[in-house]
């Protein structure tokens, strides 16, 4: 049987090799080549819980957000961002599987996770999923789900396409553009528990907060949102 396997696992790899998720390189290593192992860069300062930014960049003085708490892996710095759109954009499944691991293992350090009551993800339009293939924050939130062994439930969805994120002038823009964009699916079971909203990038925190909105009139108690990659300030971006 070891032997078959062994087979089944190289004849896989020699039909369908690791691709590094930032330069695109052929590897033997799973996600990076030897290259670019260090490409992600984890977010290492002390940030603010509210808005998820250092110190120093703190918006909560301007800005009012619905979710309870936000916790984030990655600084969206260029690496990070290309490492990432390869799995957003690009096809390359197995982003997602590094970057859920990676959120996964940073909720396990949170001080209430034993008490997280289900998982939920902001979800795109059906006609971006339609075009892109799959839902990738769907796909990020399913397999973080399986790795802290809480239920994964769709709980939201898109009554109307409107205008994307990164077309909004300024923050204002944003969100204002997300008012009424998100709604909670008839029959939701969230009444007075704790929901992990995920998504993939935090930007101004505009979407995260409009679904948080939801979710609390829905009867959730908390909300955590939870993004892989957090772009600070200080970058030019065109993320949500």
């Amino acid at each position: 049987m070891r032997l078959l396997n062994s087979f089944i696992e190289k004849s896989v790899a020699l039909l369908f090799p690791n691709r590094c998720l930032n330069c695109g390189k052929i590897t033997t290593l799973k996600y990076f080549c030897k290259d670019c192992k260090d490409a992600p860069k984890y977010i290492t300062v002390k940030v603010c819980t509210r808005c998820g930014l250092p110190k120093k960049h703190c918006a909560c003085k301007w800005n009012f957000y619905y979710f309870d708490e936000i916790i984030s892996c990655f600084e969206a710095d260029e690496a990070t961002k290309r490492s990432f759109y390869s799995f957003k954009f690009g096809g390359n499944l197995s982003g997602g599987k590094f970057f859920s691991h990676q959120m996964a293992e940073r909720l396990k350090l949170h001080p209430d996770y034993l008490d997280f009551g289900i998982i939920t993800s902001v979800p795109s339009h059906k006609s971006t999923v339609i075009d892109r293939g799959y839902d990738q924050v769907k796909v990020l939130a399913k397999d973080m789900a399986k790795a802290l062994k809480l239920n994964y439930a769709p709980l939201l969805y898109q009554p109307n396409k409107t205008p994307k994120q990164h077309e909004s002038a300024n923050i204002a823009e944003r969100f204002l553009n997300v008012s009424g964009k998100y709604s909670v699916l008839k029959n939701s079971d969230i009444k007075d528990k704790t929901v992990l909203l995920v998504d993939d990038i935090k930007t101004t925190g505009a979407t995260l907060s409009q679904c948080a909105r939801e979710l609390k009139l829905a009867g959730a108690e908390r909300v955590i949102a939870v993004t892989a990659l957090t772009v600070y300030p200080k970058q030019k971006n065109n993320e949500q």
